[in-house]
């Protein structure tokens, strides 16, 4: 802009991708000190389980998607970027028991017929032949309930 370049020229074209970044990390940074903020005032041990739970799986998946950065700048060592997706496995194998609650409390509706069969049971769905018979998918699956993971396909 010293130079007499208009203003729109020079955050579109050369700042751009810089400003972009910031605003995702300070997005990011204001959604983790709300989160950290409702976690300490929490008085619902339930609830306080889900939130940590849904923290740390956030913010582990932030630093998977962002590994090189912190790589580059020292955050983070080679050996824990080697152990970064086995504890990014963990953390979502530790977050299952929750998943049914951390849905309800977003207010997602547990009628069987608004959820897709893969929410269900898509064993059945797909081994039926006919595509459009969603009721043979049967009712939500809740993972609480039976503790382990179902097969593939």
């Amino acid at each position: 802009m010293e130079d007499g370049q208009p203003f729109f020229d020079v955050w579109m074209y050369q700042v751009s991708d810089e400003i972009q970044s910031l605003a995702i990390a300070f997005g990011n940074r204001y959604l983790l000190q709300g989160a950290l903020q409702y976690l300490a005032d929490c008085t619902h041990p339930g609830a306080k389980q889900v939130l940590q739970a849904s923290i740390h799986l956030h913010m582990l998946e932030l630093v998977q998607r962002n590994l090189s950065w912190y790589q580059i700048n020292g955050v983070i060592s080679g050996e824990a970027a080697l152990k970064i997706d086995d504890e990014m496995d963990q953390c979502v194998k530790a977050y299952v028991p929750h998943m049914n609650t951390a849905l309800g409390s977003l207010g997602i509706m547990e009628q069987a017929n608004r959820v897709g069969p893969i929410a269900r049971d898509y064993v059945a769905f797909n081994s039926q032949p006919d595509a459009e018979n969603f009721d043979s998918a049967g009712e939500l699956f809740d993972f609480r309930k039976t503790g382990i993971v179902r097969p593939r396909l």
